[in-house]
Protein backbone atom coordinates (compact mmCIF):
# COMPACT_ATOMS: atom_id res chain seq x y z
CA UNK A 1 0.00 0.00 0.00
CA UNK A 2 0.70 3.61 -1.13
CA UNK A 3 1.38 6.26 1.40
CA UNK A 4 -1.53 8.08 0.21
CA UNK A 5 -3.37 5.05 -0.16
CA UNK A 6 -2.56 4.67 3.48
CA UNK A 7 -3.70 8.41 4.52
CA UNK A 8 -6.52 7.70 2.84
CA UNK A 9 -7.58 4.46 4.36
CA UNK A 10 -6.88 6.09 7.88
CA UNK A 11 -9.32 8.94 6.66
CA UNK A 12 -11.76 6.79 5.97
CA UNK A 13 -11.74 5.04 9.63
CA UNK A 14 -11.55 8.61 11.32
CA UNK A 15 -15.16 8.80 12.37
CA UNK A 16 -14.58 5.23 14.62
CA UNK A 17 -11.96 7.40 16.67
CA UNK A 18 -14.66 9.43 17.63
CA UNK A 19 -16.03 8.67 21.44
CA UNK A 20 -19.97 8.21 21.07
CA UNK A 21 -20.80 11.26 23.47
CA UNK A 22 -18.87 13.48 21.25
CA UNK A 23 -20.88 13.12 18.51
CA UNK A 24 -23.52 14.78 20.00
CA UNK A 25 -22.15 17.89 19.22
CA UNK A 26 -22.77 17.94 15.62
CA UNK A 27 -25.39 20.02 13.93
CA UNK A 28 -28.07 19.08 11.61
CA UNK A 29 -28.06 22.63 9.90
CA UNK A 30 -25.86 25.52 9.70
CA UNK A 31 -26.19 29.41 9.39
CA UNK A 32 -25.30 31.32 6.45
CA UNK A 33 -23.42 34.58 7.67
CA UNK A 34 -24.99 37.68 5.59
CA UNK A 35 -21.09 38.99 6.28
CA UNK A 36 -18.04 37.25 5.52
CA UNK A 37 -16.32 35.22 8.83
CA UNK A 38 -13.39 37.71 9.40
CA UNK A 39 -15.85 40.46 9.61
CA UNK A 40 -17.14 39.25 12.80
CA UNK A 41 -13.82 37.98 13.87
CA UNK A 42 -12.60 41.66 13.60
CA UNK A 43 -15.34 42.78 14.48
CA UNK A 44 -15.47 41.23 18.02
CA UNK A 45 -11.46 41.90 18.47
CA UNK A 46 -11.94 45.30 17.70
CA UNK A 47 -14.93 45.45 20.47
CA UNK A 48 -12.63 44.05 23.11
CA UNK A 49 -9.73 46.58 22.32
CA UNK A 50 -12.74 49.28 22.42
CA UNK A 51 -13.14 48.07 25.90
CA UNK A 52 -9.69 48.01 26.93
CA UNK A 53 -9.73 51.52 25.77
CA UNK A 54 -12.42 52.75 27.79
CA UNK A 55 -11.79 51.06 30.51
CA UNK A 56 -7.98 52.99 30.12
CA UNK A 57 -9.18 56.11 29.81
CA UNK A 58 -11.55 56.16 32.34
CA UNK A 59 -10.04 54.33 34.72
CA UNK A 60 -13.21 52.24 35.75
CA UNK A 61 -12.17 48.70 35.05
CA UNK A 62 -13.18 47.18 38.22
CA UNK A 63 -16.42 46.06 38.64
CA UNK A 64 -18.72 47.58 41.10
CA UNK A 65 -19.17 46.28 44.37
CA UNK A 66 -22.62 47.21 44.63
CA UNK A 67 -25.14 44.27 45.20
CA UNK A 68 -28.78 44.44 45.60
CA UNK A 69 -30.61 42.88 47.97
CA UNK A 70 -33.26 41.13 45.31
CA UNK A 71 -34.56 38.39 48.56
CA UNK A 72 -35.14 37.75 52.15
CA UNK A 73 -34.69 34.18 53.29
CA UNK A 74 -35.48 33.39 56.88
CA UNK A 75 -33.60 30.22 58.86
CA UNK A 76 -36.02 27.93 58.74
CA UNK A 77 -36.30 28.86 54.57
CA UNK A 78 -32.62 28.53 54.44
CA UNK A 79 -32.44 25.02 56.00
CA UNK A 80 -35.40 23.37 54.75
CA UNK A 81 -34.36 24.48 51.03
CA UNK A 82 -30.88 23.32 51.79
CA UNK A 83 -32.30 19.61 52.97
CA UNK A 84 -34.50 19.84 49.57
CA UNK A 85 -31.61 19.85 47.18
CA UNK A 86 -29.42 17.86 48.75
CA UNK A 87 -32.37 15.06 49.44
CA UNK A 88 -32.35 15.36 45.51
CA UNK A 89 -29.05 15.26 44.85
CA UNK A 90 -28.36 12.10 46.51
CA UNK A 91 -31.34 10.78 45.02
CA UNK A 92 -31.08 11.98 41.63
CA UNK A 93 -27.29 10.15 42.16
CA UNK A 94 -28.81 6.69 43.31
CA UNK A 95 -31.44 6.77 40.22
CA UNK A 96 -28.50 7.79 37.79
CA UNK A 97 -26.29 4.98 39.17
CA UNK A 98 -29.49 2.56 39.10
CA UNK A 99 -29.95 3.08 35.51
CA UNK A 100 -26.54 2.80 34.47
CA UNK A 101 -26.43 -0.24 35.99
CA UNK A 102 -29.83 -2.15 35.04
CA UNK A 103 -30.89 0.17 31.86
CA UNK A 104 -30.44 -0.51 28.44
CA UNK A 105 -27.35 -0.28 26.18
CA UNK A 106 -26.77 0.96 23.21
CA UNK A 107 -26.04 4.29 21.43
CA UNK A 108 -25.24 7.17 23.92
CA UNK A 109 -28.60 7.92 24.08
CA UNK A 110 -30.47 4.65 24.95
CA UNK A 111 -29.82 5.28 28.75
CA UNK A 112 -30.29 7.75 30.95
CA UNK A 113 -27.24 7.90 32.72
CA UNK A 114 -24.63 9.40 29.98
CA UNK A 115 -27.07 11.98 28.51
CA UNK A 116 -27.62 12.93 32.55
CA UNK A 117 -23.75 13.11 33.15
CA UNK A 118 -22.93 14.45 30.37
CA UNK A 119 -25.20 17.05 29.22
CA UNK A 120 -27.40 18.10 31.71
CA UNK A 121 -25.32 17.86 34.88
CA UNK A 122 -21.81 18.81 33.35
CA UNK A 123 -23.16 21.70 31.11
CA UNK A 124 -27.15 21.99 32.54
CA UNK A 125 -25.60 22.92 35.56
CA UNK A 126 -22.69 24.94 34.74
CA UNK A 127 -24.86 27.20 32.96
CA UNK A 128 -26.97 27.34 36.31
CA UNK A 129 -24.06 28.37 38.17
CA UNK A 130 -23.36 30.87 36.14
CA UNK A 131 -26.20 32.29 36.48
CA UNK A 132 -27.67 31.55 39.93
CA UNK A 133 -23.97 30.94 42.02
CA UNK A 134 -22.44 27.47 43.46
CA UNK A 135 -25.46 25.59 43.33
CA UNK A 136 -23.40 21.82 43.12
CA UNK A 137 -22.34 22.86 47.27
CA UNK A 138 -25.96 21.89 47.88
CA UNK A 139 -26.33 19.26 45.17
CA UNK A 140 -23.30 17.61 45.72
CA UNK A 141 -24.20 14.03 46.89
CA UNK A 142 -20.56 13.03 47.99
CA UNK A 143 -20.59 16.04 50.26
CA UNK A 144 -23.87 14.95 51.64
CA UNK A 145 -23.17 11.34 52.09
CA UNK A 146 -20.29 12.03 53.87
CA UNK A 147 -22.24 14.54 56.47
CA UNK A 148 -24.60 12.14 57.11
CA UNK A 149 -21.88 9.49 57.65
CA UNK A 150 -20.20 12.11 59.41
CA UNK A 151 -16.61 11.20 58.09
CA UNK A 152 -14.15 13.64 59.95
CA UNK A 153 -10.05 13.57 59.38
CA UNK A 154 -8.77 10.55 60.13
CA UNK A 155 -4.75 11.59 59.32
CA UNK A 156 -5.17 15.56 58.73
CA UNK A 157 -1.42 15.72 58.82
CA UNK A 158 -1.85 13.69 55.06
CA UNK A 159 -3.62 17.18 53.84
CA UNK A 160 -2.06 19.24 51.11
CA UNK A 161 -1.23 22.64 52.42
CA UNK A 162 -4.00 25.11 52.23
CA UNK A 163 -4.13 26.37 48.46
CA UNK A 164 -2.57 23.32 46.91
CA UNK A 165 -5.11 22.09 44.66
CA UNK A 166 -2.64 19.89 42.51
CA UNK A 167 -4.78 16.71 43.34
CA UNK A 168 -7.70 18.46 41.98
CA UNK A 169 -5.72 19.63 38.56
CA UNK A 170 -4.71 15.85 38.25
CA UNK A 171 -8.29 14.71 38.80
CA UNK A 172 -9.81 17.75 36.63
CA UNK A 173 -7.36 16.24 33.33
CA UNK A 174 -8.62 12.72 34.38
CA UNK A 175 -11.95 14.00 33.83
CA UNK A 176 -11.11 15.75 30.69
CA UNK A 177 -9.76 12.92 29.07
CA UNK A 178 -12.85 10.56 30.39
CA UNK A 179 -15.23 12.97 28.26
CA UNK A 180 -13.29 14.22 25.37
CA UNK A 181 -11.09 11.40 24.83
CA UNK A 182 -12.16 7.92 26.46
CA UNK A 183 -14.39 6.11 23.74
CA UNK A 184 -16.28 4.16 26.06
CA UNK A 185 -17.62 7.40 27.72
CA UNK A 186 -21.13 6.78 26.50
CA UNK A 187 -21.10 2.83 27.76
CA UNK A 188 -23.87 3.14 30.80
CA UNK A 189 -22.17 0.25 32.65
CA UNK A 190 -18.50 1.65 31.80
CA UNK A 191 -19.55 4.95 33.09
CA UNK A 192 -21.54 3.55 35.99
CA UNK A 193 -18.21 1.88 37.27
CA UNK A 194 -16.04 4.97 36.75
CA UNK A 195 -18.48 6.82 39.40
CA UNK A 196 -18.80 4.13 41.48
CA UNK A 197 -14.37 4.09 41.80
CA UNK A 198 -14.52 7.64 41.68
CA UNK A 199 -17.19 7.80 44.79
CA UNK A 200 -15.17 5.23 46.99
CA UNK A 201 -12.17 7.51 46.20
CA UNK A 202 -13.32 10.79 47.57
CA UNK A 203 -14.71 9.40 50.29
CA UNK A 204 -11.83 7.64 51.77
CA UNK A 205 -10.50 11.00 51.01
CA UNK A 206 -12.85 12.89 53.00
CA UNK A 207 -12.54 10.31 55.83
CA UNK A 208 -8.65 10.60 55.54
CA UNK A 209 -7.88 14.50 55.50
CA UNK A 210 -11.77 15.65 56.53
CA UNK A 211 -15.11 16.67 53.91
CA UNK A 212 -13.63 20.16 53.89
CA UNK A 213 -9.84 19.69 53.03
CA UNK A 214 -10.86 17.30 50.33
CA UNK A 215 -13.26 19.66 48.45
CA UNK A 216 -10.49 22.59 48.73
CA UNK A 217 -7.91 20.94 47.63
CA UNK A 218 -8.70 17.60 45.85
CA UNK A 219 -12.48 17.66 44.58
CA UNK A 220 -12.38 19.06 40.95
CA UNK A 221 -15.89 19.34 40.55
CA UNK A 222 -16.23 21.15 43.61
CA UNK A 223 -13.29 23.90 42.30
CA UNK A 224 -14.62 23.93 38.92
CA UNK A 225 -18.47 24.53 39.70
CA UNK A 226 -16.94 27.48 42.63
CA UNK A 227 -14.69 28.91 40.09
CA UNK A 228 -17.91 29.51 37.88
CA UNK A 229 -19.98 30.67 40.48
CA UNK A 230 -17.93 33.71 40.74
CA UNK A 231 -18.94 35.30 37.63
CA UNK A 232 -22.70 34.69 38.31
CA UNK A 233 -24.88 38.17 39.31
CA UNK A 234 -26.67 36.07 41.76
CA UNK A 235 -24.99 35.59 44.78
CA UNK A 236 -26.17 34.49 48.67
CA UNK A 237 -24.82 36.37 51.49
CA UNK A 238 -25.48 35.03 55.25
CA UNK A 239 -27.21 38.36 57.52
CA UNK A 240 -28.45 37.94 60.90
CA UNK A 241 -31.62 36.16 61.03
CA UNK A 242 -31.09 34.20 57.19
CA UNK A 243 -30.32 34.81 54.10
CA UNK A 244 -30.46 37.16 51.12
CA UNK A 245 -30.14 36.48 47.57
CA UNK A 246 -27.65 39.44 46.04
CA UNK A 247 -27.71 41.01 42.75
CA UNK A 248 -24.34 41.71 41.25
CA UNK A 249 -22.30 42.51 38.47
CA UNK A 250 -21.10 39.63 36.94
CA UNK A 251 -17.64 38.91 37.62
CA UNK A 252 -17.09 40.91 40.91
CA UNK A 253 -16.61 37.82 42.85
CA UNK A 254 -13.05 37.49 41.31
CA UNK A 255 -12.40 41.25 42.21
CA UNK A 256 -11.37 40.62 45.76
CA UNK A 257 -9.84 37.71 45.94
CA UNK A 258 -6.06 37.59 46.49
CA UNK A 259 -3.40 36.27 44.13
CA UNK A 260 -4.29 32.47 43.81
CA UNK A 261 -1.98 29.80 44.47
CA UNK A 262 0.55 27.96 41.24
CA UNK A 263 -1.93 24.96 41.45
CA UNK A 264 -5.37 27.40 41.78
CA UNK A 265 -3.18 29.30 38.47
CA UNK A 266 -2.84 25.52 36.80
CA UNK A 267 -6.65 24.38 36.92
CA UNK A 268 -7.82 27.92 35.68
CA UNK A 269 -5.81 27.25 32.88
CA UNK A 270 -6.70 23.70 32.57
CA UNK A 271 -10.20 24.32 32.16
CA UNK A 272 -10.20 26.81 30.00
CA UNK A 273 -8.31 24.77 27.51
CA UNK A 274 -10.43 21.87 27.70
CA UNK A 275 -13.30 23.69 26.63
CA UNK A 276 -11.32 24.80 23.94
CA UNK A 277 -9.54 21.69 22.97
CA UNK A 278 -13.41 20.31 22.46
CA UNK A 279 -14.33 23.21 20.26
CA UNK A 280 -10.54 22.74 18.34
CA UNK A 281 -11.59 18.70 18.10
CA UNK A 282 -14.49 19.91 15.86
CA UNK A 283 -13.06 21.99 13.37
CA UNK A 284 -11.49 20.88 10.07
CA UNK A 285 -8.06 22.00 10.67
CA UNK A 286 -7.85 19.45 13.96
CA UNK A 287 -8.87 16.47 11.63
CA UNK A 288 -6.06 17.45 9.21
CA UNK A 289 -3.91 17.31 11.99
CA UNK A 290 -5.19 13.88 12.80
CA UNK A 291 -4.85 12.60 9.66
CA UNK A 292 -1.27 13.37 9.41
CA UNK A 293 -0.62 12.17 13.08
CA UNK A 294 -2.32 8.52 12.03
CA UNK A 295 -0.14 8.18 8.92
CA UNK A 296 3.32 8.31 11.14
CA UNK A 297 1.92 6.00 13.70
CA UNK A 298 0.66 3.77 10.95
CA UNK A 299 4.30 4.22 9.24
CA UNK A 300 5.58 3.38 12.13
CA UNK A 301 3.80 0.22 12.83
CA UNK A 302 2.02 1.36 16.15
CA UNK A 303 -1.67 0.67 14.22
CA UNK A 304 -0.61 -2.75 13.41
CA UNK A 305 0.66 -3.54 17.02
CA UNK A 306 -2.34 -1.85 18.66
CA UNK A 307 -5.28 -0.90 16.31
CA UNK A 308 -6.68 1.92 14.41
CA UNK A 309 -9.06 2.45 18.15
CA UNK A 310 -5.90 2.73 20.34
CA UNK A 311 -4.07 4.99 17.50
CA UNK A 312 -6.89 7.96 17.66
CA UNK A 313 -6.96 7.45 20.98
CA UNK A 314 -3.56 8.41 21.50
CA UNK A 315 -3.86 11.28 18.92
CA UNK A 316 -6.51 12.78 20.88
CA UNK A 317 -5.51 12.33 24.23
CA UNK A 318 -2.02 14.26 22.85
CA UNK A 319 -4.01 17.31 21.43
CA UNK A 320 -5.73 17.31 24.67
CA UNK A 321 -2.64 17.23 26.64
CA UNK A 322 -0.96 19.68 24.77
CA UNK A 323 -3.91 22.19 24.66
CA UNK A 324 -3.22 23.76 28.10
CA UNK A 325 0.32 23.63 27.33
CA UNK A 326 -0.12 26.35 24.59
CA UNK A 327 -2.28 28.25 26.20
CA UNK A 328 -0.02 28.73 29.06
CA UNK A 329 2.69 29.70 27.20
CA UNK A 330 0.48 32.22 25.41
CA UNK A 331 -0.44 33.59 28.72
CA UNK A 332 3.01 33.07 30.46
CA UNK A 333 4.14 35.12 26.76
CA UNK A 334 2.06 38.40 27.87
CA UNK A 335 2.63 38.24 31.55
CA UNK A 336 6.31 38.17 30.87
CA UNK A 337 5.91 41.43 28.78
CA UNK A 338 3.63 42.51 31.31
CA UNK A 339 6.67 41.77 33.87
CA UNK A 340 9.02 43.81 32.53
CA UNK A 341 6.90 47.05 32.13
CA UNK A 342 6.18 46.39 36.17
CA UNK A 343 9.38 45.05 37.37
CA UNK A 344 7.75 42.08 38.67
CA UNK A 345 8.56 37.69 38.12
CA UNK A 346 6.52 36.39 35.41
CA UNK A 347 5.24 33.79 37.71
CA UNK A 348 3.81 36.48 39.91
CA UNK A 349 2.14 38.19 37.34
CA UNK A 350 0.19 34.92 36.20
CA UNK A 351 -0.88 34.72 39.22
CA UNK A 352 -1.95 37.86 39.37
CA UNK A 353 -4.02 37.96 36.16
CA UNK A 354 -4.60 34.19 36.02
CA UNK A 355 -8.39 35.20 37.25
CA UNK A 356 -9.35 37.36 34.34
CA UNK A 357 -9.32 34.30 32.37
CA UNK A 358 -11.78 32.97 34.07
CA UNK A 359 -14.79 34.85 32.51
CA UNK A 360 -13.38 33.86 29.23
CA UNK A 361 -13.89 30.44 30.33
CA UNK A 362 -17.21 31.21 31.08
CA UNK A 363 -18.50 32.90 27.68
CA UNK A 364 -16.44 30.81 25.76
CA UNK A 365 -18.38 27.57 27.79
CA UNK A 366 -22.01 29.04 27.21
CA UNK A 367 -21.43 29.53 23.72
CA UNK A 368 -19.87 26.36 22.53
CA UNK A 369 -22.70 24.27 24.47
CA UNK A 370 -26.03 26.58 24.06
CA UNK A 371 -27.10 24.11 21.32
CA UNK A 372 -25.76 20.94 22.83
CA UNK A 373 -27.80 21.42 26.03
CA UNK A 374 -31.30 22.64 24.29
CA UNK A 375 -30.89 20.59 21.19
CA UNK A 376 -28.84 16.85 22.43
CA UNK A 377 -30.24 17.67 26.04
CA UNK A 378 -33.58 16.65 25.20
CA UNK A 379 -32.66 13.29 24.39
CA UNK A 380 -32.79 12.15 28.14
CA UNK A 381 -36.93 13.87 28.69
CA UNK A 382 -37.94 10.30 27.71
CA UNK A 383 -35.47 8.45 29.18
CA UNK A 384 -36.59 9.91 32.67
CA UNK A 385 -39.75 8.49 31.83
CA UNK A 386 -37.97 4.88 31.96
CA UNK A 387 -35.19 5.20 33.06
CA UNK A 388 -34.69 1.05 34.04
CA UNK A 389 -35.55 0.14 30.86
CA UNK A 390 -38.70 -1.65 32.00
CA UNK A 391 -41.24 -0.49 29.42
CA UNK A 392 -42.49 2.68 31.75
CA UNK A 393 -44.12 5.79 30.81
CA UNK A 394 -43.95 7.64 33.79
CA UNK A 395 -44.85 11.28 32.05
CA UNK A 396 -46.54 10.28 28.88
CA UNK A 397 -43.20 11.10 26.94
CA UNK A 398 -41.71 7.75 25.65
CA UNK A 399 -40.57 8.10 22.48
CA UNK A 400 -40.57 11.40 22.24
CA UNK A 401 -38.16 13.05 19.71
CA UNK A 402 -35.70 15.16 19.26
CA UNK A 403 -36.63 18.79 18.20
CA UNK A 404 -33.64 20.03 16.54
CA UNK A 405 -35.66 23.48 15.47
CA UNK A 406 -35.64 24.29 19.27
CA UNK A 407 -33.48 27.10 18.20
CA UNK A 408 -31.60 27.69 15.15
CA UNK A 409 -28.31 28.06 14.28
CA UNK A 410 -28.57 32.17 13.51
CA UNK A 411 -29.36 32.43 17.13
CA UNK A 412 -26.51 29.88 18.40
CA UNK A 413 -24.03 32.28 16.52
CA UNK A 414 -25.22 35.48 17.97
CA UNK A 415 -25.44 34.32 21.23
CA UNK A 416 -22.04 33.15 20.67
CA UNK A 417 -20.31 36.05 19.52
CA UNK A 418 -22.06 38.34 22.59
CA UNK A 419 -21.14 35.89 25.24
CA UNK A 420 -17.37 35.56 23.53
CA UNK A 421 -16.60 39.28 23.47
CA UNK A 422 -18.82 39.69 27.09
CA UNK A 423 -16.52 37.06 28.62
CA UNK A 424 -13.61 39.02 27.38
CA UNK A 425 -14.49 42.30 27.58
CA UNK A 426 -14.75 41.41 31.69
CA UNK A 427 -11.98 39.54 31.87
CA UNK A 428 -10.03 42.98 30.33
CA UNK A 429 -11.93 44.92 32.94
CA UNK A 430 -10.62 42.51 36.07
CA UNK A 431 -7.18 42.72 34.33
CA UNK A 432 -7.22 46.13 34.32
CA UNK A 433 -8.66 46.24 38.47
CA UNK A 434 -5.75 44.50 39.19
CA UNK A 435 -2.70 46.18 37.23
CA UNK A 436 -4.14 49.58 39.12
CA UNK A 437 -3.60 47.70 42.48
CA UNK A 438 -0.06 46.69 41.41
CA UNK A 439 1.24 49.17 39.08
CA UNK A 440 -0.56 52.53 39.65
CA UNK A 441 0.35 55.02 36.80
CA UNK A 442 1.73 52.32 35.09
CA UNK A 443 -1.09 49.68 34.91
CA UNK A 444 -2.00 50.67 31.70
CA UNK A 445 1.22 50.18 29.44
CA UNK A 446 1.80 47.10 31.61
CA UNK A 447 -2.07 45.91 30.33
CA UNK A 448 -1.22 46.19 26.63
CA UNK A 449 0.37 42.82 26.26
CA UNK A 450 -2.69 41.09 27.83
CA UNK A 451 -5.06 43.56 26.12
CA UNK A 452 -3.40 41.93 22.77
CA UNK A 453 -4.17 38.24 24.10
CA UNK A 454 -7.03 38.84 24.94
CA UNK A 455 -8.31 40.32 21.48
CA UNK A 456 -6.40 37.57 19.44
CA UNK A 457 -7.74 34.84 21.58
CA UNK A 458 -11.62 36.56 20.93
CA UNK A 459 -10.92 36.30 17.32
CA UNK A 460 -9.19 32.65 17.42
CA UNK A 461 -12.30 31.54 19.70
CA UNK A 462 -14.85 33.13 17.51
CA UNK A 463 -13.59 31.05 14.49
CA UNK A 464 -13.20 28.23 16.31
CA UNK A 465 -16.98 28.21 17.09
CA UNK A 466 -18.19 28.90 13.90
CA UNK A 467 -16.67 26.03 11.84
CA UNK A 468 -19.60 23.36 13.01
CA UNK A 469 -21.83 26.90 13.12
CA UNK A 470 -21.96 28.29 9.63
CA UNK A 471 -21.14 28.36 6.28
CA UNK A 472 -17.83 29.68 5.75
Amino acid sequence: MTRAAAVAAIAATLPAFVPAGAAAHAFAQRYDLPLPLWHYLAGAGAAVALSFAAIAATGRGRPPRARVAILRIGVSQARLLACGMRGFGVLAFALLLAAGIFGRRGDWDSNLLPVAVWIWWWVGLSFLCLVAGDLWRLLDPWRTLAQVARLTAWRADLAPAAGNCWPAVALFFAFSWAELVWPANADPQRLAALILAYSVSAWIGMAVIGPVRWRRCCDPFARFFAMLAECAPLTMRRVRGGWVLLLRWPGAGLVSRRPPSPSQAAFVVLALATVGFDGIAETGAWEAVTGRMLAALYASGFIHAFGYGAAGTLVKTTGLALAPVALFAAFALACAATGRIGDEATGRVARRFVLSLVPIAAGYHLAHYLAYLLIQGQAGLPLLADPLGLGWDLFGIRGREIDIEIIDMRTVWLFAVATIVAGHAVGVALADAAARRAYGVRATRSQLPMAALMVAYTMLSLWILSQPIVNV
